[in-house]
């Protein structure tokens, strides 16, 4: 909630900023970011389905392991709490 509008604001002033510059200033500005646009844009021109795909597998690939450590550690502090609870009564 707070993340939202502390962005809103921050493009606000950005605007506010952008709209008190000299026409010339705020060309080269423009300029410079219509060239980060189109560096962006020819970047990803040869990215595919099968990029993308290949590299969520990646990031999987990283994160599951300590997920399934994780939850592996759940599931035998849970068997130990319930083998304590078998011997206790």
């Amino acid at each position: 909630m707070f993340g939202f509008n502390k962005r809103r604001l921050e493009e606000d002033l950005e605007r506010i900023r952008k709209s008190n510059l000299s026409p010339e200033k705020r060309a080269a500005e423009d300029a410079a970011e219509q060239a980060d646009k189109e560096f962006i844009r020819e970047a990803l021109k040869g990215v595919r389905a099968k990029d993308v795909f290949a590299m969520t597998i990646a990031a999987f690939s990283v994160v599951l392991p300590y997920f399934g450590g994780v939850v592996a550690f759940m599931f035998l502090f849970w068997l130990f709490t319930q083998v304590l609870s078998w011997t206790a009564h």
